[in-house]
């Protein structure tokens, strides 16, 4: 998917997301996290997240390279605004005690938020109510 048709998207639904998880994070788009910590154009790597809060700016990265469709798109988003909203305190605390990425209770919970997804989604022209 290009970054035109990415920002259309992340421009029409994210204001949405945003007022119903009372967050005020901004997105950010990078081409994948290797290019976004590097600064070089080009750099890659093994495995690539589909997008990362940042706790201490309150900013979203989109990774356009691993955005294919609107619901990657809307998942990313929901995902990473229910972050916005979680204490990083907590955060890390939980992956001190040893919890990895599958059992992690604000992994879980941002998962199972992600599956409201087609309330945002764009093709139908409306809001859908869950």
């Amino acid at each position: 998917m290009k970054q035109a048709e990415i920002t259309k998207i992340v421009n029409k639904v994210y204001p949405l997301i945003c007022a119903d998880y009372n967050s005020t994070a901004l997105v950010d788009f990078h081409y994948n996290i290797y290019e976004r910590l590097s600064g070089e154009k080009g750099m890659t790597g093994e495995v690539c997240a589909h997008a990362e809060y940042d706790w201490n700016k309150d900013k979203i990265y989109i990774y356009t390279s691993r955005m294919f469709t609107e619901e990657d798109i809307i998942r990313s988003l929901i995902h990473e605004c229910v972050h916005s909203t979680q204490s990083y305190e907590l955060y890390e605390a939980y992956y001190k005690c040893k919890l990895d990425y599958e059992t992690h209770p604000y992994e879980i919970e941002a998962e199972y938020e992600e599956e409201k997804w087609k309330k945002y989604k764009l093709i139908t022209n409306k809001r859908v109510k869950l």
